[in-house]
C-alpha cells in the first residue's frame, strides 16, 4: 500500500504543503478554521511524516529523551504518559533514557545517548533535576532541557514544580485534626530533594500546633515499596506506636499498609496511613489511600510543552507550578480510642 504523503493531505484539504507543514508542527500563523480543516483530512488519511525526510529539511531529529535514576513505576508511568501526549501533537518522538549509574559514568552515557540520538531537548527526572555536573555539561553542549520538581531554583531553567511543602502541612494537619498526636513519617529518597519539602512541610504543621502535644517520628525511605518495610517496621513496633503514618510517596504508604496487616492491624481502626502522588496504587489497594494528588500527567504535558516552546525559539515562563491537593480516603480515620483494658 502507497504511503499517505504531504502531498496527499494538501490536495484533500486543498493547500499548500507549507500550511499542512505548520499545522503539524503546532505553528501559530495558521486560522483556526484552516486548522480543523487540515487536521481533519490528516485524521481521515491517517498521515504520518516522514521523520527522516523531515529531520533532513529542518537539520531536526524531532526527537526528545525522558531521562530518570530512580524509577517509581507508578510515577514515571504517568509522568510518560503526559510527556507522550504532547510529543505526539507536536509530531516529535519521545526516547527514555533509564540508568542505575552514578556520577562520570551516569554522565558519560548520558551524553553519548544525546549524541547518539541527535536529541532536541531532554526532560530530567530527580536526582538529575539537580546534578550540577550535569546542568553544566548540557549548557555546555547547548542542550535546551526541562526539569520536572527540581530541589533548586536556576535562573533561565524551565522547571515544573508543585506545592510539596504546602501540601505535607495540609496532610500532618489534617491527621492531627482526626486527633492523632503521635505521627509517623517516612521520608523519599535523599536525592530527591523536592521530597525533601514534604518533610518539611510536614514539621511546619506540628511545629505551628497550637494544641495538646504533638510529635513526629521520621524513618528514611528510598522511595520504593521495598526501601519501606524496615522503617514502617520499626514505626509499628515502638512504644507508643504512631496512630498514624505519613509516608513521602504512595509506594511507600502501601508498604506500610502491607506490614500493618501482617501485624494484625486494622487501617484505619488501629492505625492510619496517608501517602503522597495519588498514583494507580492509591486507588487500587485495600482500603484505599489518602493521598496528595500530584498532577503527574499535567506536569508531564506542561513541562513537555513548555520545552518544545523554547526549542521552537519562543518566549517561555521559566517555571509553571501546579498546585497538590489533598484527597481523603479509607485508609485515615479518628484517632484509635485508648485501650482500656
Amino acid at each position: 500500500m502507497r504511503r499517505v504523503t504531504i502531498g496527499d493531505v494538501a490536495r484533500h484539504a486543498g493547500v499548500s504543503r507549507k500550511t499542512v507543514s505548520r499545522v503539524f508542527n503546532r505553528e501559530s500563523n495558521v486560522s483556526n478554521e484552516l486548522r480543523k480543516r487540515v487536521e481533519k483530512v490528516i485524521a481521515q488519511l491517517n498521515y504520518e511524516p516522514d521523520r527522516q525526510a523531515r529531520s533532513l529539511r529542518s537539520g531536526k531529529s524531532y526527537h526528545v529523551a525522558f531521562a530518570y535514576e530512580f524509577p517509581s513505576s507508578y510515577f514515571v508511568i504517568s509522568l510518560v504518559e503526559g510527556i507522550r501526549r504532547v510529543c505526539q501533537e507536536h509530531g516529535y518522538q519521545l526516547v527514555l533514557f533509564e540508568t542505575e549509574e552514578k556520577g562520570s559514568r551516569m554522565l558519560l552515557s548520558l551524553l553519548e545517548f544525546i549524541e547518539r540520538e541527535r536529541l532536541d531537548g531532554l526532560l530530567l527526572m530527580p536526582p538529575m533535576t539537580d546534578n550540577d555536573q550535569l546542568l553544566v555539561a548540557l549548557d555546555e553542549e547547548g542542550v535546551p532541557y526541562g526539569r520536572v520538581l527540581p530541589g533548586t531554583s536556576r535562573r533561565g531553567m524551565l522547571d515544573v514544580t508543585t506545592t510539596d511543602r504546602a501540601a505535607g502541612r495540609e496532610m500532618i494537619d489534617y491527621l492531627l485534626e482526626l486527633g492523632h498526636r503521635n505521627i509517623g513519617f517516612i521520608s523519599g529518597h535523599p536525592d530527591h530533594l523536592a521530597m525533601g519539602e514534604r518533610l518539611t512541610g510536614a514539621q511546619d504543621s506540628i511545629r505551628n500546633w497550637t494544641g495538646e502535644p504533638c510529635a513526629l517520628t521520621v524513618r528514611p525511605g528510598l522511595n520504593t515499596f521495598e526501601s519501606a518495610f524496615e522503617s514502617a517496621r520499626e514505626l509499628l513496633t515502638l512504644e507508643p506506636r504512631p496512630t498514624a503514618i505519613f509516608a513521602a510517596n504512595d509506594d511507600m504508604a502501601s508498604a506500610v499498609i502491607f506490614e500493618a496487616h501482617e501485624m494484625g492491624l486494622r487501617i484505619p481502626d488501629d492505625l492510619s496511613v496517608a501517602g503522597f502522588d495519588d498514583t494507580l496504587i492509591a486507588r487500587h489497594i485495600w482500603p484505599g489511600l489518602t493521598t496528595i494528588h500530584q498532577p503527574i500527567r499535567e506536569m508531564g504535558s506542561r513541562i513537555t510543552a513548555n520545552l518544545l516552546d523554547r526549542i521552537k525559539g519562543k518566549d517561555v515562563e521559566a517555571v509553571t507550578e501546579i498546585p497538590a491537593t489533598l484527597v481523603k480516603r479509607r485508609s485515615t480515620g479518628e484517632v484509635p480510642a485508648p485501650d482500656t483494658d
